[in-house]
């Protein structure tokens, strides 16, 4: 039985514990995963019970199909920050988070603007004017949130070109979603075991899991690149980084 519908509420100032480190870690070196999640959001949005067991399972998977791949991080809840996708020039950490492996997997509240987090660090949404992505690491983003990769014609303006540094892919959703668990193990499974390109690995894996609603992705590419070909490392070939793009694609489809 599907539960909560993800969607962004209203944010509210909050004061509460860390538990996540700011500290500079040690570079990712090799295949590098990472994951979070936002289960509790503190009442600024309802509650996702099944975001966290996401996670869990999305490393499980890593660990069961690959010994290249490792999980270099993965923050829940109160320990999952804001500013871990954020571009240190605008005061975030994504050097040492996002953008320093090669995979990151979230799962919690989105809308079109960005998607949400339980805690103010630095605060609570990821806009798109926030994330500047792939300019250090980061090829494949999956946002498993509600409406960030919404379908209207200002799709490119957002999580397009303003985020696109190197980044190839943003896997997402165009509509409402609902609270799964199985969506990062299932591309995980596709990408790693059955050796997929990863846009079919997202395309199966958002379409085996729930059904009336609209999934979708983003990629770049620029005169030298094919990321439309796309495999994980160490499972297939991978397209050189589109640093500074010169197309978009968009594609959406239904569940």
């Amino acid at each position: 039985m599907k539960n909560a519908t993800r969607f962004a509420g209203a944010l509210l100032a909050l004061g509460l514990p860390l538990l996540h480190s700011a500290a500079v870690q040690a570079d990712c070196s090799g295949n590098c995963a990472g994951w979070e999640s936002v289960g509790n959001y503190n009442g600024t949005n309802p509650n996702l019970p099944k975001t966290i067991p996401e996670g869990q399972k999305f490393q499980a998977a890593i660990n069961k199909f690959s010994s290249s791949w490792k999980t270099d991080f993965a923050w829940k809840d109160n320990a999952a920050w804001e500013r871990d996708f954020k571009t240190p020039s605008l005061g975030g950490i994504d050097n040492q988070y996002a953008d320093d492996v090669d995979l990151v997997l979230f799962s919690g509240h989105g809308s079109s603007s960005g998607f949400y987090f339980g805690v103010n660090q630095d605060d609570l949404l990821v806009h798109y004017n926030d994330a500047y992505l792939g300019n250090k690491d980061l090829e494949w983003l999956i946002v498993d949130a509600c409406q960030v990769l919404k379908n209207d014609s200002n799709k490119f303006n957002r999580w397009g070109w303003p985020v696109f540094k190197g980044l190839h892919y943003v896997f997402g959703y165009s509509s409402n979603t609902f609270d799964v668990d199985s969506r990062g193990e299932d591309f995980i499974k596709y990408a790693m075991d059955y050796g997929w390109r990863v846009r079919d690995a997202w395309i199966n894996a958002s379409i085996v899991s729930e059904n009336g609603t609209t999934a979708a992705y983003m990629r770049a590419d620029n005169g030298s690149t094919n990321t439309y070909n796309d495999h994980l490392w160490g499972v297939g070939s991978v397209s050189d980084d589109p640093v500074n793009p010169t197309t978009l694609y968009y594609l959406s489809w239904g569940t």
